[in-house]
């Protein structure tokens, strides 16, 4: 029988069984690749065959993870699979007014191993580091955008604004020199947008301070009755280049309507930025080509995507796989669902593919999910739209909140959408708002590998 069981080495593994010389009776040793060779190959690899590399043996996974000229040299391929260890958390940011109005940015971290346990990393104190002498003029910090393990923030101190990006592993700075101001500002009604962009590692000539290559995207879209004025409005500063590029305008007339919003969860495949747009005359996904000139691409999501009217709906921008083809996920008192395209004719799809229900979502085991459920059920029933707050790029995870009917208290869910499983559920000690997922990058993951990798 297939897997085992009828003879008498059915029940001897194939580790366990001779080879072929001792099967003749010969004392042949097997031909086998030296360690560091191996370590060398799994280096160029993608993140799934690193990861199985290091759950063969100690030996590998401690060469893996602890040779710091091999770290060095790690140029793992993109894989069409999420890599959910890459998952750190997500960036939250808490308003106090003792004092006056001031904004501080954590770093939620949930890689503890109690299923509810968080710890905060104070990003706030990492920025005042760069302002030698601001300690007493830096107000707000708030956190844009996040990719790769940077952090691109914004910092209003001494009534002006200055953009850094971070490195919350090697706790460095880099602040970028003043943003340019669009004009046309007043004929928008969909503000102002910040992308960060993130390119090769320190041995690729990234810089020295954030450690990393980088893009920052200044974006704005402009809807005006009248059809010349309806246009996408561009900045992009280069790490390499060290400034910011001129203003780049690109016509948008395939947009219907003249009010609209462009949602503030931007998705970035490659090097291409996704928004979906939804304006009074439809519904749109808007695709900007980084490196290609002045070059946008709209398509039209289908008649039958729901819009939020009288039923209250959340929508985000994620994948179905790592660097896929973007899908829409939109949540409503009953389910997550997820708008595609096809792959052939890359038109949206009418119908969509449900991704979870909600009576699934609520009843995933969690004390601080049980105790809130508990409080609804004492005052009357009524159906939660999960909120969608962020989608993790490369390790494929939606974070979810289910806010209780008085928003008093609230529980924070992480959604893989590779096994569409809820996989971790807490509540956090208090009011946060919520940014962005926080994703370290591959070399700084690599030795974080413990006893039991698993992918």
């Amino acid at each position: 029988m297939a897997g085992g069981g009828g003879g008498d080495d059915g029940d001897v593994s194939r580790a366990q069984q001779p080879c072929r010389g001792e099967r003749r009776g010969h004392r042949q040793k097997e031909a086998c690749l030296p360690l560091d060779v191996i370590a060398e190959i799994a280096a160029r690899s993608d993140p799934a065959t690193l990861v199985r590399c290091a759950a063969t043996c100690r030996d590998a996974r401690r060469r893996i993870a602890e040779d710091p000229s091999l770290l060095g040299r790690l140029r793992l391929r993109d894989t069409e699979r999420f890599v959910l260890p890459l998952l750190r958390g997500h960036l939250a940011g808490t308003t106090t007014y003792t004092g006056g109005e001031k904004t501080d940015v954590y770093m939620v971290d949930t890689t503890a191993a109690a299923a509810d346990a968080t710890r905060l990393v104070n990003v706030t104190r990492l920025v005042k580091a760069t302002f030698a002498e601001a300690d007493q003029t830096l107000s707000n910090v708030v956190s844009m955008d996040s990719r790769g393990g940077l952090v691109l923030v914004l910092v209003r101190a001494n009534y002006q604004r200055q953009l850094l990006v971070c490195n919350l592993a090697t706790r460095r700075c880099l602040a970028l020199p003043p943003e340019p101001v669009f004009p046309y500002a007043n004929w928008s009604t969909c503000g102002v947008q910040y992308v960060l962009l993130v390119g090769g590692s320190n041995d690729d000539g990234g810089d020295g301070a954030a450690g990393r290559r980088f893009h920052v995207l200044k974006s704005m879209l402009v809807l005006s009755q009248y059809r010349s004025y309806r246009c996408l409005l561009v900045h992009t500063f280069s790490s390499e280049d060290g400034a910011w590029s001129p203003l780049t305008e690109i016509p948008t007339p395939n947009l219907q309507g003249s009010r609209g919003n462009l949602y503030q969860r931007p998705l970035v495949v490659g090097d291409v930025v996704h928004w979906l747009c939804l304006t009074n005359g439809g519904s749109y996904m808007l695709m900007l080509h980084v490196r290609a000139a002045a070059r946008v691409n709209v398509t039209a999501l289908p008649a039958s995507f729901p819009r939020d009217g009288k039923t209250k709906r959340q929508y985000l921008l994620a994948t179905a796989t790592a660097g896929g083809n973007p899908v829409v996920l939109v949540a409503d008192a009953d389910r997550i669902s997820a708008w595609e395209q096809s792959k052939h004719t890359k038109m949206w799809k009418p119908r969509p593919q449900v991704v979870i229900e909600n009576e699934t979502i609520l009843g995933f085991h969690c004390d601080a999910l049980a105790e809130l459920l508990e409080k609804e059920r004492r005052s009357r029933k009524r159906k939660h739209v999960p909120e969608l707050l962020c989608f993790g790029e490369r390790s494929g995870a939606v974070l979810l909140k289910i806010d209780d009917i008085y928003h008093c208290s609230y529980c924070l869910l992480w959604l893989d959408l590779q096994s569409k499983k809820i996989v971790r559920c807490f509540s956090p000690d208090r009011r946060m708002q919520v940014y962005c997922a926080y994703e370290v990058d591959l070399s700084s993951w690599v030795p974080t590998f413990s006893n039991a990798v698993t992918l």
